[in-house]
């Protein structure tokens, strides 16, 4: 295992991943997983900068866990819900977070995201996965 390094980097970002940032419907980061091997300390942001549509429209994202025997464990942590954009909204976990409860993050996680609402919207969407 490398040694504790504090300098955060972008593990996921929607955009750089090809899916898009208008956000239609629920997704999640794909079938390449997320190594978390040399991280102890995560940060999952939903932003969006478009104004949304739709009737009630819904969206929030989180982070999903894998253990060493491939199952998963949804929801570890996940974002408050927002119901109109633009607005914007995160979560942290790992070893050195302490509001929402102190975790050992395993090697491998996704993000994902759940759209809801009738023909809901969101334009300008970024969601992003940040490690150290």
């Amino acid at each position: 295992m490398a040694p504790y390094n504090p300098v955060p980097r972008t593990l996921w970002d929607l955009a750089s991943s090809g899916l898009g940032t208008t956000l239609t419907a629920s997704g999640n980061s794909g079938t390449t997983l997320i190594d978390l091997l040399d991280v102890t300390d995560v940060w999952l942001s939903l932003y969006v900068a478009g104004t949304s549509t739709g009737t009630s429209p819904t969206l929030l994202a989180q982070l999903d866990v894998q253990d060493p025997d491939g199952n998963w464990f949804p929801q570890v942590a996940k974002t408050a819900q927002l119901t109109s954009a633009p607005n914007y909204s995160s979560v942290s976990a790992g070893l050195h977070i302490a509001s929402t409860g102190s975790m050992v993050l395993p090697r491998w996680c996704r993000v994902a995201w759940t759209v809801g609402g009738t023909s809901p919207v969101f334009p300008q969407a970024s969601i992003c996965l940040t490690g150290r």
